[in-house]
C-alpha cells in the first residue's frame, strides 16, 4: 500500500513538472514586445501635389527562448470624416527586410533573442476641396493609428494591438 502511494505521488510530481515546463514554454512564445514609445521619427518618403507618403519604424524584440511567428500585420488609421475629411490616409505594415508596396504582409519567423522593427508606411491623398497634399497635411489633426500583428506560438492565434499617435506637428514639419 505504501509503495502504491509513493508511486502515485511520483507520478503526480512528474505530471506537475511536465505541466510547468509546458506553461513556461507557452509563455515564452508570447514574449514578443513592441516598443511604440521608441518608434523612429516620421520620415518623408515623397511629396507631390497629389500624394504625401511618409513612414516610421516600430521596434520589437523576442527575448524568449522560443521562436515566434508573425502571420499577419496591418495598420488601422483612426481618422474618420467627422474628425477630418480633407484627406484619405491609408497605412500598411512591412518588415524591415521585406519591403512591399502592396497591402500584403509576408508571414515570418521571429528567432529567439532577436530584435528588429516593422515599418509603418502611409499614403495621404487630398480630397473634399483640398487642392494639394501639402494643404491637406497643414490642416490635419493628430492621428492615431493601430498596429495589429497576428501571432502564433505554441498557443492559439492571437493579435497584438499597439495604438500609436502621429502628431500634426510631426507631419507639418515634413511638408514645410
Amino acid at each position: 500500500m505504501m509503495i502504491a502511494g509513493i508511486i502515485i505521488v511520483l507520478i503526480l510530481l512528474a505530471l506537475l513538472f511536465t505541466l510547468s515546463l509546458i506553461r513556461k514554454h507557452d509563455r515564452e512564445d508570447h514574449m514578443i514586445y513592441f516598443s511604440k514609445e521608441k518608434r523612429s521619427p516620421v520620415r518623408l518618403v515623397s511629396l507631390t501635389d497629389d500624394e504625401f507618403r511618409f513612414e516610421f519604424d516600430v521596434p520589437y524584440a523576442n527575448p524568449g527562448t522560443g521562436e515566434g511567428i508573425f502571420l499577419d500585420a496591418f495598420a488601422r488609421v483612426y481618422l474618420p470624416d467627422e474628425q477630418y475629411n480633407g484627406a484619405l490616409l491609408r497605412g500598411r505594415v512591412n518588415h524591415s527586410t521585406r519591403p512591399r508596396e502592396d497591402d500584403y504582409f509576408e508571414a515570418m519567423l521571429i528567432p529567439p533573442g532577436s530584435k528588429d522593427y516593422l515599418t509603418m508606411k502611409f499614403d495621404l491623398v487630398p480630397r473634399n476641396g483640398k487642392k494639394t497634399a501639402k494643404e491637406a497635411v497643414l490642416t490635419m489633426p493628430d492621428v492615431e493609428v493601430a498596429l495589429y500583428v497576428a501571432r502564433r506560438g505554441r498557443g492559439p492565434l492571437f493579435y497584438d494591438k499597439e495604438n500609436i499617435l502621429i502628431t500634426r506637428e510631426e507631419l507639418k514639419a515634413l511638408v514645410k
